[in-house]
């Protein structure tokens, strides 16, 4: 999945930047929070697949809300997300938002370097930092799942990665 979506993600990555001033780190926030917040309604909203066991998705949305008010950024609305959130389709949108955690080791890291710590304005930073095995217990699902249509899934990582894209390029 990762070299099928590395386009999709690179665009991303772009997008955010490199978070290097206060301005461009609010802009971050809100953007993130408009595209977490309208996937994670979505994962509440609906029953998780058993095949899942007992891993769940690390939800941030409330901590960049905190982080948001921290920094006294109003929140934004939150679009719906166009994409259904089941069968394989769910798992490839998982994928990038618990691929996620990665990425956010070297934000946290940026954040830290503006003034920002877990516990004012990169709380969602530190708690996706600090689980490592929540990447590792989603792969090892992934491996599990059967049946798998990997197409399926790559399209739905994909258009979850071209909605965070769609949300960092309004910001910009």
């Amino acid at each position: 999945m990762r070299e099928r979506t590395a386009e999709a993600h690179s665009h991303v990555d772009q997008a955010i930047g490199a978070l290097d001033t206060m301005e461009s780190y609010r802009s971050y926030l809100a953007s993130l929070y408009c595209f977490r917040k309208c996937i994670e309604d979505r994962l509440t909203e609906s029953p998780l697949p058993s095949g899942l066991g007992s891993w769940r998705p690390r939800l941030i949305a409330d901590a960049i809300a905190q982080d948001l008010d921290d920094l006294g950024v109003p929140r934004p609305g939150v679009p719906g997300f166009p994409f259904p959130l089941e069968g394989d389709a769910l798992f490839g949108t998982l994928y990038v938002l618990e691929g996620s955690s990665l990425g956010a080791r070297v934000l946290f890291k940026r954040a830290q370097a503006l003034g920002l710590s877990a516990y004012f304005g990169a709380r969602h930073l530190a708690l996706q930092s600090d689980d490592i095995e929540g990447w590792r217990g989603f792969l090892s699902v992934l491996e599990a799942v059967e049946p798998f249509n990997i197409s399926n899934a790559v399209t739905a990582s994909n258009t979850a990665f071209a909605t965070a894209h769609s949300a960092f390029s309004k910001a910009v």
